[in-house]
Parts: C-alpha cells; sequence; structure tokens
C-alpha cells in the first residue's frame, strides 16, 4: 500500500530569527520564502507553537 498516508515535516526557526531549518535538512532564510515553498511544493501547515522562544511549524502533504 505504498503511496497511502501523509508524510509530516518539521521546521524550526533558529534563535536569531534568521533562518528556518526543515527536518529533511532545508533550509530558508526568511519565514516567507519558507511558507512559499513549502506551500507550492504542496506542504499543508498543520500546526505551529513556541517552544523556548522559537516558532516550531509542523507540516503535511499526501505520500507519494
Amino acid at each position: 500500500m505504498a503511496g497511502f498516508g501523509w508524510s509530516y515535516l518539521i521546521v524550526t526557526e533558529a534563535a536569531d530569527r534568521q533562518l528556518w531549518r526543515t527536518s529533511d535538512s532545508t533550509s530558508f532564510t526568511s519565514e516567507r520564502e519558507m511558507l512559499n515553498e513549502l506551500g507550492v511544493t504542496g506542504w499543508e501547515l498543520v500546526w505551529m507553537k513556541e517552544s523556548k522562544g522559537s516558532l516550531v511549524y509542523y507540516f503535511k502533504r499526501p505520500r507519494a
């Protein structure tokens, strides 16, 4: 049953708020760039929270 279910991605904000890193080692230099790129590639923002003074974003998309 390959292809069923969800893929998940976690993005964490650096303490200086100048860099966002994903759980698959991609990085973005602005929040806008990160949200635009992930949206274009099919990721859906499902949750965000503040942890230790930084934002953490949780995304999902259908497994390919």
